[in-house]
């Protein structure tokens, strides 16, 4: 393993090393459960780097946060110092745009802007970058500057292209002659992204080989690349941009569409929140508010809309488009919902769903087509389900490593009466959550974490928790920007010189799986319920869907999603081998053997009555 950037290599790392080669060599897929610590990163980029410089292939190192690229970029940069190689990476267009700095992004139609500006030779960045097409000399020998050099993060490239070049368009040019390419999973996974992407870069898939990060994520990331939803907030948002194009007709159109969803609203949902609809009365709703046939009017409104090479670049416009194309999609699969619901302030709004359930319409094809795949993650359990969910072969290899870390650094206790369950939730529950919560908080030696199943609940225990935890408290809010959360962070990182704090936040969200607390840093976690999605028509559908393709019904579409979720949040404890932490679950479902046996056995879980008993590292 000539590439291998580290001096030595762990004995729970070799065998993965010799897995992953493997499994490349006979050009098949690989799932691996590799607990944190184990240092999968390296593990899987220097075997599959190794082997694709060999056969001239591209590595995919594909995430699901941009936060995950820095770790992948430094390793890259190691192995550089080994063997030149030439890696880009990228996050989406609008992200890459210095001239959004200094402003709120959110409220910025990007589509908009950028084709604005390009349109009107306004953006000096892109002139500089492309003419007529074309990139320029200027362009192609600033571009060769970074191919020579280490690979660089996305931030230094911005960085250096500022008020010069267009770092897209160039990592767009840069990316036809690497070795590997580090982006979101949206740029593999996503039909019309990957299309326009691979093209772009002048890469195909059958030459690759793609590494999945933290592939817990995958399935649930491909839902939701598949669903599309519009309600009567973006149908009105549509309106206005058509009416901003001065495109009156097609404005009217929508008007007529939204009143006939009214219509149908009142008739059908006046005593239930949510229904099954089929796809046949909505396309006659649309025939019967346009005057003409459903797939005349799609091709009419297609022509007004520019590609979109970024799911978050999708106007109002491009959304609506996209949903009347998908809802002529296949039934199996993907469950069709309407529904209404309120706003924050209350008001009622309508909405309809076209919910997909089997993410394996399209990444079988994706993992047929590669010459191999590397799915890893730290919670990765049962390593069949994710074969099954995202339809990979039978041949896929399965592999579950040991944690490396010593057991006697890590306390996992497990409360008998407390829970989240619905029918359970009391005030007088809420203050036996907060009570408990506060026992770890005010008596760990340091930081620590609370991670709630949602910002309800969160809110509901915070009433209680505020009275009785001695240390200062730092709450993830909904909606919060990057920017505020790495404020929030870097606040709770400095707090440690005051005695610590504990940082408030919920599973599933950027604090339970995006930060990296090693050491010091975090010393213990208390994870409050079991994050079940909530029985809507959506989650039974899945449900019944897996249990009549798989006979798994509710351990793949309901529990054990949901336990995957909270040990993600319990794995931001324990990250190197000299780390000393506590693991508390804060809800009696996690000893009922259907949940436990998802935990893992060398954890060794323990049930525990009384939390101020409990010494504390």
């Amino acid at each position: 393993m000539t590439l291998f950037p580290f001096k030595t290599i762990r004995p729970e790392q070799n065998k993965l090393i010799q897995d992953i080669a493997q499994a490349i060599k006979d050009g098949k897929n690989i799932i691996t459960h590799a607990p944190t610590g184990l240092g999968k990163t390296a593990a899987a980029i220097a075997p599959a780097l190794e082997y694709a410089l060999e056969n001239d292939l591209t590595v995919f190192f594909l995430t699901s946060r941009h936060t995950q690229h820095n770790i992948v970029i430094e390793t890259l940069q190691k192995i550089n110092k080994i063997k030149p190689i030439i890696a880009v990476d990228f996050i989406g267009k609008k992200g890459m745009c210095p001239q959004l700095y200094g402003s709120d992004a959110r409220k910025i139609n990007f589509v908009e802007f950028c084709s604005k500006q390009r349109k009107e030779g306004s953006c000096i960045l892109y002139k500089n970058t492309l003419n007529g097409g074309k990139y320029t000399d200027e362009a192609r020998e600033f571009g060769k500057m970074f191919t020579r050099g280490e690979p660089l993060n996305v931030e230094d490239v911005v960085s250096d292209c500022r008020n010069q070049f267009c770092a897209y368009e160039l990592s767009m040019k840069m990316a036809q002659k690497a070795n590997v390419i580090v982006g979101d999973y949206y740029h593999i996974f996503s039909p019309k992204i990957q299309a326009f992407f691979l093209n772009k870069i002048k890469k195909d898939l059958s030459d690759a080989i793609i590494i999945v990060d933290e592939a817990h994520n995958l399935a649930g990331r491909i839902r939701n690349l598949l669903t599309r939803k519009i309600n009567s907030y973006t149908l009105a948002k549509a309106v206005e941009e058509l009416e901003e194009l001065e495109e009156d007709k097609f404005a009217s159109i929508i008007v007529a569409i939204i009143d006939e969803l009214k219509i149908l609203a009142r008739n059908r949902l006046s005593n239930e929140s949510e229904i099954h609809i089929k796809k046949e009365e909505f396309i006659a709703l649309v025939e019967t508010a346009v005057g003409k046939k459903y797939s005349e009017f799609v091709d009419a409104l297609e022509k007004l809309t520019d590609d979109i090479e970024d799911p978050d670049e999708e106007d109002n416009i491009g959304t609506l488009l996209f949903f009347l194309r998908s809802w002529h999609g296949p039934e199996e699969g993907f469950v069709r919902i309407f529904k209404k619901e309120k706003t924050r302030r209350g008001k009622e709004f309508f909405g309809l769903e076209y919910n997909c359930l089997s993410p394996s319409t399209l990444s079988k094809s994706v993992f047929n087509t590669v010459h191999s795949a590397i799915l890893m993650s730290g919670t990765l359990v049962p390593t069949e389900m994710y074969r099954d969910v995202l339809g990979l072969s039978k041949s896929t290899i399965l592999k579950v490593y040991s944690d490396p870390f010593p057991k006697k650094n890590r306390q996992v206790l497990i409360s008998p009466d407390i829970t989240t369950k619905f029918t359970e939730r009391t005030e007088q529950m809420f203050k036996k959550i907060a009570t408990s919560c506060a026992y770890v908080i005010n008596n760990v030696n340091g930081n620590s974490a609370v991670f709630f199943p949602s910002y309800d609940i969160l809110n509901k225990t915070l009433r209680f928790l505020e009275g009785i935890a001695s240390k200062k408290l730092f709450i993830e809010a909904r909606g919060m920007t990057k920017e505020e959360r790495s404020e929030l962070i870097g606040d709770f990182k400095r707090n440690l010189l005051n005695g610590g704090g504990a940082i408030l936040g919920v599973m599933g969200a950027s604090f339970s799986e995006g930060i990296d607390l090693p050491g010091d840093l975090l010393k213990a976690v208390a994870v409050v319920g079991i994050p079940l999605a909530p029985p809507d028509l959506t989650q039974k559908a899945l449900i019944n869907y897996y249990e009549t393709n798989f006979g798994k019904g509710w351990d793949y579409g309901y529990i054990f999603p949901a336990m995957n979720r909270a040990l993600q949040a319990a794995g931001r404890c324990i990250r190197s081998e000299k780390d000393k932490g506590v693991i508390a679950f804060f809800d009696k479902r996690f000893s009922w053997p259907k949940y436990s046996k998802i935990i893992p056995p060398d954890w060794n879980a323990r049930v525990v009555s009384d939390f101020s008993k409990v010494e504390y590292f």
